[in-house]
């Protein structure tokens, strides 16, 4: 979802199959207070972050397991294997997946993505964001429906789904907002001011 609109009242955790009732790891969770970055931009999609606070801890079980915020990097170089996740779009146009899905996509050069044959400057690609998507023949991307899930490269959170053009276009990659230190501050002020 786009950080403008209203946030769900409650979440689902250690879902696989949206369809099916899965009740032996399913957690609900009621949403208690939700925080947007204060610099959120949406027409230019920087700084495209919210926290979520739930009602009470989640339990930790073999389908819910923490996701670590490691230490922020100033930016993950082009050619870095990551991996995105969620239960958006498995195509163009089409409805959201019904299993938990992933795919392996590769960080793109943020100059390539701001040039005339991708982003062309609309929005311009910051050094907040990533692109990343699809390398050689491959169709790796995330969709619509995907957004806020994670972004993780060599294991690690780097980043968040933001927005793209599509799915599995190869000059319109997905687009991350970039967990640089200033945006790891400011989670972690959050949730020790804001959100408590």
């Amino acid at each position: 979802m786009s950080c403008t609109e209203p946030i769900v009242s409650s979440v689902l955790l250690g879902v696989h199959t949206r369809s099916k009732s899965e009740m032996e790891y399913r957690q609900l969770q009621k949403v208690k207070h939700s925080v947007l970055h204060p610099f959120y931009d949406q027409d230019t999609k920087d700084n495209d972050l919210m926290l979520v606070k739930l009602d009470r801890k989640a339990k930790k079980t073999e389908a819910v397991q923490p996701l670590t915020l490691p230490p922020p990097v100033q930016d993950v170089p082009a050619g870095t294997g990551c991996v995105v996740a969620g239960w958006g779009a498995t195509k163009n146009d089409g409805g959201m997946s019904d299993v938990l899905m992933s795919a392996n996509v590769t960080v793109i050069d943020r100059a390539l993505c701001n040039s005339k044959d991708y982003y062309d400057l609309h929005p311009i690609i910051t050094n907040d964001m990533l692109c990343a998507g699809s390398k050689n023949k491959s169709r790796a991307d995330s969709c619509q429906g995907d957004s806020g899930g994670p972004l993780l490269c060599e294991g690690k959170l780097r980043g968040v789904t933001s927005f793209g053009t599509k799915c599995g276009l190869k000059r319109k990659p997905g687009v991350y907002a970039l967990l640089t230190k200033e945006q790891t501050q400011w989670i972690h002020k959050t949730m020790t001011i804001s959100i408590i």
